[in-house]
């Protein structure tokens, strides 16, 4: 009797197993759909633009099974991010001709940290971040904003892009290489480590690097004067066998006997500096003796480490640019109270019995008083309760900010030698003006907080 069970578990178990190989190769004979080819498989005939059918689609592999144009018998698995899938053929196919334009283009990252916008413009939200020498897959070209160094538009057009884990945006090529697979092209190799030290020299020697989130406050329109600024860089001195080196909250003079190369670095012997090429345009400096891990933006207080760049447009043209668009700021703030006021003025004052008087002049100037009856820290220090300085207006604020309050500026008081700067963001309601001190800028050129020390305080326009 045991035996008959045992056998006819068998069968039943066979049977399943049947079912089972015949269910997978039903599936593969009832096609899931078809799928333009984005980027393509390497060493197959699956090129970019090619129609092909879809057998399986795998949610848990995040992958499709397909064929391949002209071999039926051979099936692949792909990523989900190498393919446009379509329910029906004709659909397939007319995106594929849509398509066929862009199809052999791949574009090169010329440069560490570009960034892929969900739109195409340099305000945008940035969805991903290339490394130098990164490829992604053309979509499209597309019409876009304009985009200015210094007031002068910089040359390139915008493309949708893909990332090789699927992620789509648009980039500027000004600073992308553009190439095409079907002209047997392949990605360019940047120049480095094969260059001759006495090549590498001359470059190091030729010209200021500036620090890498000079780029980043560039592309991302978020320039801050006092951190872009030319005193901030590497500067090496053939002449006097020194270079000097200038970052935000640190500055050293590394003076060396000679320079030794020692695997990918240039060590400059007498000192604990050293500095490697990632490309013509990009260096690391390094003077900690470990391998370095840098943020995004190069630098970080504290490190030991910091990238520099090759910076083509003018700084004193980017600074003019940035300085006439807070002129036009603080400009907006004075039309804003004309509107309340119903009278043009060339000064505003407000007041409250716990903030004091706070004048602000259309020249940029202002003149805060009793500001003793203040938090220690909320205002610039005083001499006798009251302070003057300069004011700036177009504080860059970050996405948390922007949404709450109108706008920020800076107070700059104190020895024209050493002068003292407080960040304060703003907003009006009705009659009132709301200030609370901003936290830290970023080296993106950003305040992203306020400074947790301190509430906000309510300031009432005097109407004279």
């Amino acid at each position: 009797m045991e035996s008959k069970r045992g056998l006819f578990a068998v069968v039943i178990l066979a049977a399943v197993l049947v079912a089972s190989v015949a269910g997978l190769l039903a599936g593969c004979a009832r096609l899931e759909g078809w799928g333009v080819v984005v980027w393509s498989v390497p060493g197959t005939s699956a090129h970019a633009g090619a129609v092909v059918p879809i057998h399986l689609r795998s949610n848990i592999s995040k992958s499709y099974l397909i064929g391949l144009p002209g071999d039926p018998k051979t099936k692949m698995e792909v990523p989900f991010a190498y393919i446009e899938f379509y329910r029906s053929k004709g659909a397939a196919e007319a995106r594929a001709k849509e398509y066929a334009e862009y199809a052999p283009l791949y574009m090169i990252a010329g440069r560490d940290g570009l960034p892929i916008r969900d739109r195409p413009s340099v305000s945008a939200r940035r969805v991903y971040r290339l490394r130098l020498g990164e490829t992604v897959k053309v979509i499209a070209r597309v019409k876009g904003e304009a985009v200015f160094t210094g007031g002068t538009a910089l040359p390139g057009e915008w493309y949708q892009v893909q990332a090789q884990d699927g992620t789509r945006g648009y980039v500027f090529s000004n600073t992308m290489t553009l190439y095409s697979e079907e002209k047997g092209g392949s990605a360019p190799v940047m120049a480095g480590s094969s260059v001759p030290n006495s090549a590498l020299l001359d470059l190091l020697y030729a010209k200021p690097w500036r620090p890498a989130y000079f780029q980043l406050m560039i592309d991302e329109d978020t320039v801050d004067p006092d951190l872009f600024s030319l005193q901030f860089g590497l500067f090496a001195d053939a002449k006097n066998s020194q270079i000097r080196l200038n970052l935000p909250g640190y500055s050293n003079v590394f003076k060396f006997k000679s320079v030794s190369t020692a695997g990918d670095w240039m060590q400059f012997e007498g000192s604990s500096l050293r500095i490697r090429f990632e490309s013509e345009g990009s260096i690391i400096a390094d003077w900690s003796g470990s391998d370095p891990i840098l943020p995004e933006e190069g630098w970080a207080q504290g490190m030991s480490s910091a990238r520099f760049i090759q910076v083509d447009a003018s700084i004193d043209s980017i600074r003019a640019a940035d300085d006439a668009r807070r002129k036009a700021e603080l400009k907006a703030f004075f039309a804003r109270w004309e509107q309340k006021t119903g009278a043009s003025a060339r000064q505003l004052s407000f007041m409250s019995e716990k903030a004091g008087i706070l004048a602000i002049e259309a020249k940029g100037s202002f003149e805060w008083s009793h500001v003793d009856q203040l938090s220690a820290g909320f205002a610039p220090e005083s001499a006798g309760g009251s302070v003057q300085g300069d004011i700036r207006f177009g504080l860059h604020l970050g996405e948390g900010l922007s949404s709450a309050w109108t706008g920020g500026f800076s107070l700059v008081a104190g020895d024209s030698d050493k002068p003292v700067r407080y960040d304060y963001v703003y907003r009006i309601e009705g009659d009132q003006l709301i200030i609370a001190r901003a936290g830290e800028i970023s080296l993106r050129g950003v305040t992203e907080g306020l400074k947790r020390a301190f509430g906000p305080i309510s300031l009432y326009i005097a109407v004279k």
